[in-house]
C-alpha cells in the first residue's frame, strides 16, 4: 500500500497510509494531516490516487515544494520528496521496505530514520495531569474517555472513542476514530499513522509514548517506579496472582498508591480489556452507594428519572475497584457479600436480581481485621474479598524511592517544554521528610515547588510541608502552616488554581498589600494588582482616606 513517510530534522516522525481517494495536508485542524508549520497553508495540498499513479495538487496558491521546485502539480514516483515547511514527506508506492531501507528514485537507500519491524513488547507510557502510568499494548487497544475502552483517560478534550493504537505482525498502526480534537503525532494531526517506538502521541492534554519493554527504565512497572526491595515483592506479587480471578484487597496508608497496583491487576489479568471502573466508598454518600454499586430502575427513588446500571454492572466482562471498602455500612456489607458469593446483582426497586462476570479488587487504609473484632466489618465479608492480600509498604520505608519519584513527578508536572531539576539540597530535604501522606503527598509538595520556584531549579527553599506532617518528618523545626503560608494541591486541582490560591493567601498575609505579595512570590506588581481585583480583595486601608494605599 502507498503510503508518505513524514521526516522532520532527520528523524521520522510517522507513515501515513494513502488508502483513500484523497488524502488533505495543511495547517487546518480539517486537514486529513495537520502540519503545525507557519509556512503552511490551512489548506496546503491534496495527494490523489488517479489511476495507479498518485499526484500531489497545490491547495494554496503557492505551488508545493517537490524536491527542489515549487510546481503546483506533481506526479509521485516511489521516494518522491514533498516539503511542508520543515517537515519532508516521503512517498512510497511498494508498501513496508527491509529494516533501514528507504527506496528514493527506484534504488534502494539506507535511511537511519526509517520505521524498524517491532518484535517485542511495547508500553504506552501516559502522561496527564494525574500523574503517569504504564499500559501494555497487546494487539488492540482503543483510547478514550468511556469506560469501555481499553485505555480510559481523564481528559476533558479527549473524545469518548478517541484513537485506536495496534500492533500487527511487527507494525504500530494509529487511526483517529473521528474524535473532536484530533489525534497529533509529535506535534502532526493525523487520521491514520504508522508508528516508530519513541513516537508521541498526543489527546487533549494527554501524551501517550510508545516505548519497548526492553528500554523500559529501571525499577518500572506499570507505572509505579521502586527499586526497594519490598516494592519489588509487590510487584512480584501483582504478577503471580494477577492471572487468578480471586478477589483481592489491598492494604497500605493513605496516598501509597492502592489504585495503581489495582490497575495493574487488572492490566496482568485474564481480561486486561475489559472495563476497569473505580468507586470510592467513602465519597459516595449512604443515601446513593447502593444505586452507585448495583444500579436502579426509574422511579425506584426521588429523582430516579430513568434505569441506571450500576457500577457492577458496567464492570461486567472487567474489573470493579472498591476502593476504601471499610467505610461501606453494615446494611451494604450484607448486599456486597451476596453478589460475591452467587455473583448477581439486584438493582434498587427491582424484584429480581440477575448475573454479573467482574472482578472485585478491594482496598483500604484501615486495620479491617481489628474491625471485624471491634464488629463494625462482617467477618464473612473480610474473608470474601481477603482470599488474596497485598500490603503496600509506606514511603518512609522505600529507601532510595523518593529521589525516584521525584524525578518522575516533576516531568509528568511540569509545564511543556519545561525540565527543572531539582537541586541537591531540596532532594537532601524530601529524603528527611516523614511522609505520612506518602506518593500523594509527595505529588503535593512537588507541583506546589513548580508553581512557586523562584529559579530555573527546585530548592530546598521552595519546598514547603504541612506542619504536622513536618513536625513528624524534619525532627519537629518549625514548618509554615498550611493554612497562612503555602497552597493546597489536591488531585483534580488545575494550576490555574493553585495560582489563584496562592495569591489569595500572600495578599492575606499583607493584609491586602500588592507590592509585599508581589515580592514574596516574585510576580510583576501589575499582576498581582490584575489578580487582586479579580480575586475581589481591597487595597489596605480601603475606606480609611487616611491609610496608605499601595496602589497609589
Amino acid at each position: 500500500m502507498a503510503e508518505l513517510v513524514f521526516f522532520r530534522h532527520g528523524e521520522e516522525l510517522m507513515r501515513v497510509a494513502l488508502d483513500r481517494p484523497s488524502t488533505s495536508i495543511g495547517r487546518g485542524a480539517g486537514a486529513d494531516v495537520a502540519v503545525p508549520h507557519p509556512e503552511v497553508s490551512r489548506r496546503q495540498a491534496v495527494i490523489e490516487k488517479r489511476g495507479e499513479s498518485f499526484v500531489a495538487t497545490d491547495l494554496s496558491g503557492r505551488g508545493i515544494r517537490a524536491g527542489v521546485r515549487t510546481v503546483p502539480e506533481a506526479l509521485l514516483d516511489d521516494g518522491s520528496e514533498l516539503w511542508f515547511g520543515d517537515y519532508r514527506a516521503v512517498f512510497r508506492s511498494r508498501g513496508p521496505v527491509a529494516d533501514g531501507e528507504t527506496r528514493a528514485g527506484g534504488e534502494l537507500t539506507q535511511d537511519a530514520g526509517a520505521t524498524r519491524r517491532v518484535h517485542e513488547e511495547v508500553l504506552l507510557r501516559v502522561r496527564s495531569s494525574g500523574g503517569e502510568e504504564t499500559h501494555l499494548l497487546r494487539g488492540e487497544l482503543v483510547v478514550g474517555k468511556d469506560p469501555g475502552c481499553g485505555l480510559v483517560i481523564d481528559d476533558a478534550f479527549a473524545s469518548g472513542v478517541h484513537c485506536r493504537i495496534v500492533a500487527d505482525g511487527g507494525r504500530l498502526l494509529l487511526s483517529d476514530l473521528g474524535s473532536t480534537n484530533g489525534t497529533w503525532v509529535d506535534g502532526v494531526r493525523v487520521g491514520h499513522a504508522e508508528l516508530a517506538p519513541g513516537s508521541s502521541i498526543r489527546i487533549g492534554e494527554t501524551q501517550i509514548t510508545l516505548e519497548l519493554a526492553s528500554q523500559q527504565r529501571p525499577g518500572s512497572f506499570e507505572g509505579m517506579i521502586s527499586e526497594s526491595p519490598n516494592m519489588q515483592e509487590v510487584f512480584e506479587l501483582i504478577d503471580r496472582v494477577a492471572p487468578s480471578p480471586a478477589p483481592i484487597t489491598i492494604l497500605g496508608e493513605t496516598g501509597s498508591g492502592k489504585e495503581l497496583v489495582a490497575r495493574a491487576i487488572h492490566s496482568r489479568g485474564d481480561r486486561p480489556k475489559g472495563p476497569f471502573i473505580p468507586v470510592n466508598c467513602a465519597a459516595i454518600s449512604r443515601e446513593l452507594i447502593e444505586s452507585e454499586l448495583f444500579g436502579h430502575e426509574k422511579g425506584a427513588f426521588t429523582g430516579a428519572t430513568a434505569a441506571r446500571k450500576g457500577a457492577f454492572e458496567e464492570a461486567s466482562g472487567g474489573t470493579i475497584f472498591l476502593d476504601e471498602i471499610g467505610e461501606l455500612s453494615a446494611d451494604l456489607q450484607a448486599k456486597l457479600l451476596r453478589t460475591l458469593e452467587l455473583g448477581e446483582v439486584k438493582r434498587v426497586g427491582s424484584s429480581r436480581p440477575f448475573r454479573v462476570d467482574t472482578r472485585v479488587v478491594a482496598a483500604t487504609h484501615r486495620d479491617l481485621r481489628a474491625m471485624v473484632q471491634r464488629g463494625t466489618f462482617r467477618e464473612d465479608l473480610y474473608y470474601r474479598i481477603a482470599v488474596i492480600r497485598i500490603e503496600l509498604p509506606p514511603l518512609r520505608s522505600r529507601p532510595g524511592d523518593v529521589r525516584l519519584l521525584a524525578a518522575q513527578l516533576v516531568r509528568a508536572y511540569a509545564p511543556q517544554g519545561v525540565n527543572p531539576a531539582i537541586a541537591p539540597d531540596a532532594l537532601l530535604r524530601l529524603e528527611a521528610h516523614g511522609w505520612p501522606g506518602n506518593v500523594r503527598e509527595l505529588k503535593n509538595v512537588l507541583a506546589r515547588a513548580l508553581l512557586l520556584r523562584r529559579g530555573p531549579a527546585i530548592t530546598a527553599a521552595d519546598l514547603s510541608f504541612d506542619s504536622a506532617a513536618a513536625a513528624g518528618g524534619m525532627g519537629g523545626g518549625p514548618q509554615p502552616s498550611d493554612d497562612e503560608n503555602t497552597a493546597v494541591f489536591l488531585p483534580g486541582k488545575t494550576l490555574a488554581e493553585i495560582e489563584r490560591e496562592a495569591i489569595l493567601k500572600a495578599l492575606r498575609r499583607h493584609g491586602g498589600n500588592r507590592r509585599a505579595a508581589a515580592r514574596e512570590l516574585d510576580v510583576a506588581r501589575s499582576t498581582m494588582q490584575a489578580r487582586a481585583k479579580e480575586l475581589g480583595v481591597p487595597p489596605p486601608g480601603a475606606g480609611d482616606p487616611s491609610a496608605e494605599n499601595d496602589d497609589d
